[in-house]
C-alpha cells in the first residue's frame, strides 16, 4: 500500500507541477521582454531539472517495486509495468525532443548577459526568442501528459491490485 500511494501520488504531483510551469510562469515570462525573461527561464530549467527526475525516478520506482512483486500474468503486473515506463519516460523525452530548444535559449541567454540587447538581436530577435518560449511551453505541457499517462497506468494497475 505504501509503494502505491508513493508512487501514484509522485507521479501526479509531478505532472501538476511541470504542467502549471507551462500553464502558469511561461506565459508571464512570454509576455515580458527577453531580456528580463531569458534569466528566469534559465532559472526555470535549472530547478526544474533538479526536481522533477529525482521525483520520476522516485514514482517509476515504486511502480517498478509493484511490478515486481504483483503476481505474474496479471493485468495489475502490465499496468504497473507500463505505469513505469510513462513515468521515467520523461527522461528520454526531455533528452531527445527538449533538448535543442532548451539550449538554444540558454545559449540566448548567455549571449544576453554578454552583448546586451545586441546579443538577443544577434539571436534572431525577440519573435524568435518567444516562438523557442512558446515550443518549450508545448513541449512542457506534452511532458506533463506523458508523466499524468504513467500515473493513471498506475493507479490502474493499483486497483487491479
Amino acid at each position: 500500500l505504501s509503494a502505491q500511494i508513493i508512487g501514484i501520488s509522485t507521479a501526479f504531483l509531478t505532472s501538476g507541477g511541470i504542467i502549471s510551469l507551462s500553464y502558469a510562469a511561461v506565459p508571464i515570462l512570454r509576455a515580458t521582454p527577453s531580456d528580463i525573461s531569458l534569466p528566469h527561464i534559465d532559472s526555470l530549467f535549472s530547478s526544474g531539472s533538479h526536481v522533477f527526475p529525482q521525483l520520476a525516478t522516485l514514482a517509476a520506482s515504486a511502480f517498478g517495486f509493484l511490478a515486481y512483486h504483483a503476481p505474474p500474468g496479471t493485468d495489475a503486473r502490465m499496468f504497473y509495468l507500463a505505469g513505469t515506463v510513462g513515468t521515467i519516460g520523461i527522461a528520454p523525452f526531455t533528452v531527445l525532443v527538449m533538448k535543442d530548444t532548451n539550449m538554444t535559449l540558454r545559449e540566448i541567454e548567455t549571449q544576453e548577459e554578454r552583448l546586451g540587447k545586441k546579443g538577443i538581436e544577434k539571436a534572431g530577435g525577440e519573435k524568435k526568442i518567444k516562438d523557442l518560449m512558446a515550443t518549450f511551453q508545448y513541449m512542457n505541457y506534452v511532458r506533463g501528459a506523458i508523466i499524468a499517462v504513467g500515473a493513471g497506468l498506475g493507479l490502474a494497475g493499483a486497483l487491479m491490485d
